[in-house]
């Protein structure tokens, strides 16, 4: 069955934690060293879905109080929690253990001790239909080349069909990944619900700008795709800390 692990951070020593504003990095890295020995492969290779690799797993934001915000950097106090999903239970079992028993860990400069850890299914979908919590900006984007052939990014509005379009074609490439093949037209549809336009989030990624969205979601359509969409999260750049979805309701 596949599940979120939701993991209670403390820092060693303090009773605050400060971190860049933009930490996706930093928290990726934290998770791809604690797993690195026994899943090599996460970092390495990936797993090929059509022409793409994917990393299959994804992870939310950082959720607690927050002191200050100052000099590009974000106090919290402490202790912070963050969920973690993936497909791949090998992958979640790894880094529930490795949280369980490493001695030292950083987030950054900072070392960190590890408090509580939860296991939580994931609903049964066999309905159709579920609606999700976004706990990570949902990225959904295109490329595209302007009238100089310079290379622009497009980041699509949830409200966009091409939004929803590449949502679905992103989760068929990452079932291929797994070995999971549909047929093209099985279905999946995400319908944006209190989707507000604060929940526009700008996150530098190292030195790239992403867009994504915050927000409610429903999606409908084949079961194992909305378990998919539950357990590996949505749009680009999961394994970057984008698109995690949590159930609601």
């Amino acid at each position: 069955m596949d599940m979120h692990l939701q993991v209670e951070l403390t820092p060693a020593g303090g009773d605050s934690l400060t971190l860049p504003v933009h930490y996706n990095n930093l928290m990726q890295g934290l998770i791809y060293n604690l797993v690195k020995e026994r899943m090599p492969q996460i970092h390495k290779q990936g797993y090929v879905g059509g022409e793409r690799t994917f990393r299959l797993f994804v992870f939310s934001r950082l959720m607690g109080r927050v002191k200050e915000i100052r000099d590009g950097h974000i106090t919290f106090h402490a202790p912070v929690k963050f969920k973690v999903g993936s497909p791949l239970k090998e992958f979640i079992e790894a880094l529930a253990e490795a949280f369980l028993t490493v001695e030292e860990m950083r987030l950054g400069s900072t070392v960190i001790w590890t408090g509580a850890l939860a296991l939580t299914p994931l609903p049964d979908f066999s309905s159709g239909k579920a609606r999700g919590r976004a706990l990570s900006p949902i990225t959904v984007y295109s490329t595209l080349q302007n009238a100089e052939g310079k290379k622009k990014t497009y980041y699509y509005h949830p409200q966009e069909k091409e939004f929803g379009q590449q949502v679905k074609a992103n989760l068929l490439k990452k079932a291929a990944a797994l070995g999971i093949e549909f047929p093209p037209e099985a279905q999946l549809e995400l319908q944006p619900v209190n989707v507000r336009s604060n929940d526009l989030k700008v996150v530098y990624y190292k030195d790239t700008v992403v867009k994504g969205w915050m927000g409610q979601y429903v999606l409908s359509g084949e079961p194992q795709l909305l378990r998919l969409a539950f357990s590996a999260g949505i749009g680009a750049k999961n394994s970057q800390g984008f698109g995690m979805l949590e159930p609601v309701g």
